[in-house]
């Protein structure tokens, strides 16, 4: 395979990184939105996530939120009342609305993607 081949390769599967990585953000969103208070914090090579305990059909239930924070930059406090969305089939996890990072580097990884592919079309 051509050292060029390699590159384009490369560059297509950045872009379908992105949009899969955007897609399944979309679809962690769609599920149960609910109300929930951080109960805690779960440190996991370096971030903080904080875990969210909240009433799903009369239950009380705990997850960890799917997006964490590095010590000091935390967005969230103990005892902070949140909106969430929780899926059933994903109950391991929740996510905080409003807590995007996952959707920006999709769409870093989509802009990125796209402009190494242009170019390299311009370029021929």
């Amino acid at each position: 395979m051509k050292k060029m081949d390699k590159q384009f390769l490369f560059e297509v599967a950045v872009l379908v990184a992105g949009i899969l990585c955007l897609l399944k953000g979309y679809l962690d969103r769609k599920g149960e939105k609910l109300s929930g208070v951080v109960s805690g914090f779960v440190n996991m090579d370096g971030y903080d996530f904080p875990m969210i305990r909240f009433q799903y059909n009369g239950q009380e239930l705990e997850a960890r939120a799917a997006n964490g924070d590095k010590g000091n930059k935390m967005k969230h406090k103990e005892g902070d009342r949140v909106d969430i969305v929780y899926r059933p089939s994903k109950a391991k996890y929740v996510n905080i609305l409003g807590d995007n990072h996952d959707i920006y580097i999709s769409v870093a990884l989509i802009v990125c993607g796209l402009v190494m592919v242009i170019l390299r079309l311009i370029s021929k």
